[in-house]
């Protein structure tokens, strides 16, 4: 028999009992440890009846115990037989639960199934109950046919919507184009639109910079070989030559009737040739608008009067078309802000401003004769290095030997610029700039921005003889270059 710490688990309220030595001869109990609970074991098999045993001695009566969950002897096949009914309703339970969820699964498997026959054999005859059963017995399982129900159909309804902006695109996309560039470490992508049957293209000339060959791809994947016939850096337009006949230009509007709100579509090659065509669509934000170009150093060096939209311009769409919804050209998309926080903010030069630079630019490669309204106030442009005249001949060293006067001295002029072709030199002072005194940089500074690029200006600078011993004034005129 297992010995218990009668002390184990005892409730602080039961009286102590008496030891009680049990009779030698007993039937064999499984050990159980102390420290672990007793486990429900199977039922061990009938052993052989043992010999009766002696008569135990008679015990003292003892109080009932307070309850059975206190008992301290422990009968493991007791215990068993007494949670054997509970264990067989929790299978039977279980059994049941698992019964019903898999009737519930397989149930519409199995109707969708007999309806799928039904709809195969609606007399309901099966293929054998004629008595030829070759076909049954001699088919495969890749043989076998199965009918799948339309559950979802496209609609019989034929619709297509012939939006006004889709009629446009139709319209112009023909004579929209992209303007693949080949530069020196590469290529880049612009956009542009047919001018004239005979082969004139339209584009910005940023597109065109720095590229040494051109051409120009329609977007039924007809491409020319092209050439730029005319540029103008200041105006950001540009004109190429292809060698094509029966073009189909486009319609040119009128900008100047433009009014916020009103609908527009910008076309082009945005990103690669893989988006080429893409048409977006906006509002006119605003007209007129003075947008200041600015350097890589900041430095401002054009304001431009220009078209603002909400429509889509993205790298790519520069140098195409922004079309009304009559299908007419009223801008040529340019530039956008490209700030952090702002979106939905291009610009397009007005096609009023630009359809005169854009003839100017066929018949002569330039432009000549400068527009009286335009839409382009470029900061006028020197090219030279100058400082004051005391300062400037001292840090040479040169002391002349005769009087000079006061302005602003040249200490370097660049070769290529409108006032080096005119005569300007070094160590020249310039005293007067169109008829007003010059005194310093300064006084100088201020009267070139009273300019813009192209303008004719007339200066007036004292120069020196090769010994600095006498000098004499003169008077130079010129066309203002550009900062560009």
């Amino acid at each position: 028999m297992n010995e218990f710490d009668e002390n184990e688990n005892r409730p602080e309220n039961l009286p102590d009992e008496t030891p009680v030595e049990a009779p030698q001869e007993t039937a064999p109990q499984n050990d159980v440890p102390e420290s672990e609970p007793p486990k429900p074991t199977e039922t061990p098999e009938p052993e052989p009846t043992p010999e009766p045993a002696p008569e135990p001695k008679k015990l003292p009566e003892q109080p009932a115990p307070v309850s059975n969950e206190w008992a301290y002897s422990w009968d493991g096949q007791s215990y068993q037989k007494r949670n054997s009914g509970k264990g067989a309703r929790k299978f039977f339970i279980i059994a049941a639960i698992c019964l019903v969820v898999s009737i519930a699964i397989c149930l519409p498997t199995i109707l969708y199934a007999l309806n799928s026959d039904n709809r195969r054999n609606p007399s309901g005859n099966s293929s054998v109950a004629g008595g030829d059963t070759s076909d049954v017995q001699g088919s495969s399982e890749e043989d076998i046919s199965y009918e799948v129900s339309h559950y979802v159909d496209p609609s019989d309804v034929s619709y297509t919507e012939e939006s006004a902006e889709s009629q446009v695109y139709e319209k112009c996309a023909p004579s929209c184009c992209t303007v693949y560039v080949t530069e020196k470490n590469g290529y880049s992508l612009g956009s542009g639109f047919v001018l004239t049957a005979d082969g004139y293209i339209a584009t910005n000339q940023h597109v065109v910079d720095g590229g040494i060959k051109f051409k120009v791809i329609f977007y039924d994947g007809t491409e020319y070989e092209a050439k730029v016939v005319g540029e103008d850096s200041v105006r950001d337009l540009a004109v190429l030559r292809i060698e094509a006949k029966g073009l189909t230009p486009l319609e040119i509007g009128n900008s100047a009737n433009l009014k916020p709100g009103q609908h527009v579509i910008a076309i082009g090659t945005p990103y690669d040739m893989t988006l080429e065509g893409t048409m977006t669509m906006g509002v006119i934000s605003g007209t007129e608008r003075k947008i200041k170009i600015t350097d890589d150093s900041g430095r401002v060096t054009k304001t431009m009067t220009l078209i603002q939209t909400d429509t889509s311009i993205n790298p790519g769409n520069s140098g195409g078309p922004l079309i009304n919804m009559k299908g007419q050209v009223v801008g040529i998309n340019s530039l956008k802000i490209v700030e952090d926080y702002f979106e939905g903010i291009g610009f397009a030069i007005p096609i009023n401003y630009a359809a005169d630079i854009f003839n100017q630019l066929i018949q002569y490669g330039k432009v000549v004769n400068e527009p009286e309204d335009d839409f382009v106030h470029a900061a006028a442009y020197l090219g030279i290095q100058v400082t004051n005249a005391d300062n400037g001949l001292e840090s040479l060293r040169i002391k002349p030997s005769c009087e000079y006067p006061e302005g602003a001295f040249v200490a370097t002029v660049t070769p290529g610029t409108a006032v080096y072709a005119a005569g300007l030199q070094p160590y020249d002072i310039i005293t007067e700039f169109c008829g007003v005194k010059i005194t310093d940089i300064t006084s100088l500074t201020d009267e070139l921005a009273n300019h813009k690029a192209g303008e004719t200006v007339s200066m007036t600078f004292f120069r020196f003889d090769r010994r600095f011993a006498s000098g004499e004034y003169l008077t130079i005129k010129f066309v203002l270059d550009s900062a560009k």
